[in-house]
């Protein structure tokens, strides 16, 4: 495997000290003094090899439980992969005749004593092992009594589940899990000794296929009842469990090529592209405007094995410091004509940017999530004159809600660094978020939730929403080709304030590609009720949590960042 060493790395730079919680914007300390006392960290302590990319353990299986405590709740299938019920509270089944919460079971049994039940389930088991989609079995339990109840011994008691299996190549015994979804509590349950099941909490079996060979012949079902309510007899139909699927990457599906097509000589001479790049220039006239980082959080800068010829940022995140990486390329500046310095016309409505990431096997927070790669700056705040310009942002990030709108800020609003009037601009914010590791030896451990953090005019708190983006996910140890189109939304100026701010119409847009596949459509988003609040640009940000930091260290990669007009789409080659 083709390695660089520590001794190759290209290049250093400066790196700036940056403070404030969610991110630290423009408006810190920190921006404002331009600290630049970690010259050289960039290439000096970070001591292992960097490898090329080789082909990450094979695709977990879709459809598998879990039952640890990563797995069901009352809210999710897979509360780790953050994939949701269609029916929350409830879960998700298929009836025998393939009906979505249908009533047909595909079998039945009572459960009147403790010890073992077994029953036959082969039509199910055949449908797993015939359409090679094991998606376990629903439990559904009646009674004449709410009271009624049975507990099943999990995986870890002496009595775990099993499935005996006959096939024309003989028979193969399978264990099992166990897992529940317990309405009465959004956490999700550890039921690896034992999983209690009542007619309003459901129960999920799932057993081990792998080693089955041949055509089904029969299948036994056994679990063991190690608790009831000795007064009233238990019923279960068992169906088949509705779980959702997950897109990991194209998920074998054609990506779709943009103007990147051509190659990244011809996607450089493109009329739609603004900027684009690996990241070997890494000053201001580069690819960002903006540029801080936090010298606890020391970074690299290396060709990269997988793409030869560019070079690769190799970031950290430590439990030293939450920033790893800001930067921002800002297309909105401020009138320096005007003593309030407003916003200069906005040069684009809609944007499109492009960002290949890769997550490095020791990716495993566990107590926070971070924000990540693509994002976009609607925040603006006030412009500030200080080295060249920049937006002080005041609102949408770090739990400080935006209103939207332009509104006059005295001298000293923002403290001693505001030493002049200014139109204060109260926008808002988009960045990707990472979850977090689940810690408990989940089969998809590898693999994170694809989501945005959106600080909107609609936002139900003071800090941002998370929405997941469809049911994409990416993997540590594989690059991912991100691409976000945004598109701000329109303002009613028909009727103003004092201020010229309006109404905010609905019709905000964001649409996400997860390595040439498009994954989510989100509509209806408000940001902004002033039309001076202009797309800033593309907000690459690595950062940790809000205020908690990471346990360990933890690596990631970037290259080969785009911003255009049109839509870009992954790299030939």
């Amino acid at each position: 495997m083709f390695q660089i060493k520590r001794r190759e790395a290209l290049l250093t730079l400066p790196a700036l000290a940056l403070a404030g919680c969610g991110g630290g914007g423009a408006g810190s300390d920190a921006a404002e003094s331009a600290a630049q006392a970690a010259a050289g960290v960039a290439t000096e302590t970070a001591k292992e090899s960097v490898s090329s990319l080789s082909m990450p353990a094979a695709t977990p299986a879709q459809f598998l439980l879990w039952d640890a405590g990563s797995g069901p709740s009352r809210d999710y299938w897979n509360v780790h992969l953050q994939l949701p019920w269609k029916n929350r509270n409830v879960g998700d089944w298929l009836d025998a005749a393939g009906v979505g919460q249908g009533a047909q079971p595909w079998a039945g049994f009572v459960v009147k004593a403790l010890g073992p039940v077994t029953v036959d389930i082969t039509a199910l088991a055949a449908r797993w092992v015939g359409t090679g989609e094991n998606r376990g079995a629903f439990l559904r339990g009646s009674g004449v009594s709410a009271s009624a109840f049975a507990t099943w011994a999990g995986r870890l008691s002496a009595t775990p589940p099993q499935l005996l299996v006959r096939t024309e190549q003989g028979e193969f015994a399978c264990a099992g899990l166990v897992a529940t979804l317990n309405p009465s509590t959004y956490r999700n349950l550890d039921t690896r000794q034992s999983a209690w099941h009542t007619a309003r909490t459901p129960v999920m079996v799932q057993f081990d296929l792998s080693a089955v060979r041949g055509t089904v012949q029969q299948a036994l079902m056994t679990l063991t009842c190690v608790d009831r309510d000795v007064r009233y007899a238990f019923n279960v139909g068992v169906f088949e469990v509705d779980a959702p699927r997950f897109q990991l990457g194209a998920d074998a599906q054609a990506s779709r090529m943009g103007i990147a097509a051509g190659g990244d000589a011809a996607l450089r001479a493109h009329p739609a592209v603004l900027r684009m790049g690996d990241f070997s220039n890494l000053t201001r006239s580069g690819l960002f405007d903006e540029l801080s980082f936090d010298s606890r959080n020391p970074y690299e800068l290396l060709a990269d094995p997988d793409a030869p010829g560019t070079v690769m940022f190799r970031g950290t995140l430590t439990p030293n410091a939450n920033l790893s990486f800001n930067g921002v390329s800002q297309l909105l500046r401020g009138n320096p004509a005007d003593p309030l310095r407003p916003a200069l016309p906005a040069l684009y409505e809609e944007l499109y940017a492009r960002l290949y990431i890769y997550l490095e096997p020791d990716w495993d927070s566990s107590v926070d999530i971070n924000k990540m790669a693509l994002g976009w700056d609607l925040r603006l705040g006030w412009w500030n004159d200080y080295a060249g310009g920049y937006w002080y942002s005041i609102t949408g990030n770090g739990g400080r809600r935006g209103t939207g709108k332009r509104l006059f800020w005295p001298k000293g609003s923002s403290g001693a660094v505001q030493l002049y009037d200014r139109w204060g601009y109260e926008g808002h914010s988009v960045r990707m978020v990472a979850g977090l590791d689940p810690g408990d030896g989940s089969p998809y451990a590898e693999l994170r939730p694809l989501q945005d953090y959106i600080y909107s005019l609609d936002q139900a708190s003071d800090f941002g929403e998370v929405e997941r983006l469809g049911n994409a996910v990416i993997s540590k140890g594989r690059w991912h080709c991100l691409e976000q189109r945004i598109r701000i939304n329109s303002v009613d100026t028909s009727l103003t304030d004092e201020w010229g701010n309006g109404e905010a119409n609905p019709d905000g847009e964001i649409d996400t590609w997860l390595d040439g596949v498009l994954v989510a459509q989100r509509r209806g988003l408000r940001w902004r009720c002033h039309p001076e609040i202009g797309l800033r640009g593309p907000w690459i940000n690595w950062y940790f949590g809000g205020r908690t930091r990471p346990t360990s260290t933890m690596h990631y990669r970037m290259n080969h960042f785009a911003l255009a007009t049109e839509y870009i789409g992954p790299r030939v080659g």
